[in-house]
C-alpha cells in the first residue's frame, strides 16, 4: 500500500480514537437522562390530563401506553413504579398498593365551590390569598371556573352574603376653590349742612 496512503490510515485512527462516542439514549435505555426524560412524560402527562378533567386513575401500562413509551425496558419500569412515582410529589397512588396513579394537585379543589370555600378559609385564618398558577394546575377546567362567576359584580354579592365588605372608591372628590369677588366701590357721598333747609332758613347776619 502507497506510504501516503498509510499515513493518511493511520491519522484517521488516532482522530476516531480521539473523538468521544455518544450512543442514542433510547438506544441505550439506562441513562439518568434518559429515565427522567420519562418521568419528566409522565407527569406532564397526568397534570394535562387533570386540567381536561380526567381524574380517573391510570395504571403504569395505560400511562406508558398514552404518553407512547411501551417500549421503555423492564428495569425502567421498575424504577417507576418503585422509586420514581412513589417518592414525586406531583403523582400519588389512588389507593395504596392499588397501583393505579393520579395526579396530585397543589390545591385540594375541583370546582368553583371547593375553591370559594379554600378561599373563605385562607381568609378566616388570615392565609391570605392562593397563586394562580396553582388554581391553573389544580381546579379542572379552570378557564370556565374563572370566568363563571368570578366577574366584579358576583364577587361583591357573594362577600356581601358573607358579611364581607368589600372595598369601595372613598377617594376624595376634588372641588376647584371659589374665587372670591372683589367688592364693589362706592362712591364716597358728600356730607352737606341743612341744604335741604336752605328755603326755610334765614340768614340774620345780612338782616342786621
Amino acid at each position: 500500500m502507497d506510504r501516503a496512503l498509510l499515513k493518511e490510515r493511520e491519522a484517521f485512527k488516532r482522530r476516531a480514537l480521539a473523538t468521544p462516542s455518544f450512543k442514542s439514549l433510547a438506544a441505550s435505555g439506562n441513562s439518568s437522562q434518559y429515565k427522567f426524560g420519562v418521568l419528566a412524560r409522565i407527569v406532564r402527562h397526568m397534570r394535562s390530563r387533570h386540567q381536561e378533567g380526567e381524574t380517573h386513575a391510570l395504571t403504569l401500562h395505560e400511562i406508558l401506553d398514552e404518553t407512547n413509551q411501551l417500549n421503555v425496558g423492564p428495569k425502567i419500569k421498575q424504577w417507576l413504579l418503585h422509586e420514581a412515582l412513589p417518592s414525586n410529589p406531583k403523582v400519588r397512588e389512588s389507593e395504596e398498593g392499588s397501583g393505579a396513579w393520579v395526579f396530585n394537585p397543589a390545591l385540594p379543589v375541583r370546582d368553583r365551590k371547593g375553591l370559594l370555600k379554600l378561599l373563605r378559609l385562607n381568609d378566616i385564618k388570615g392565609l391570605g390569598g392562593v397563586l394562580l398558577d396553582d388554581i391553573q394546575e389544580s381546579v379542572p377546567n379552570y378557564a370556565r371556573v374563572m370566568k363563571t362567576g368570578m366577574h366584579d359584580d358576583n364577587i361583591a354579592e357573594y362577600l356581601d352574603r358573607q358579611g364581607i365588605k368589600s372595598m369601595q372608591d372613598v377617594a376624595r372628590v376634588f372641588r376647584p376653590a371659589r374665587r372670591k369677588t372683589k367688592a364693589r366701590r362706592t362712591a364716597p357721598t358728600r356730607i352737606t349742612d341743612n341744604d335741604h333747609l336752605a328755603h326755610v332758613l334765614h340768614d340774620y347776619e345780612q338782616q342786621q
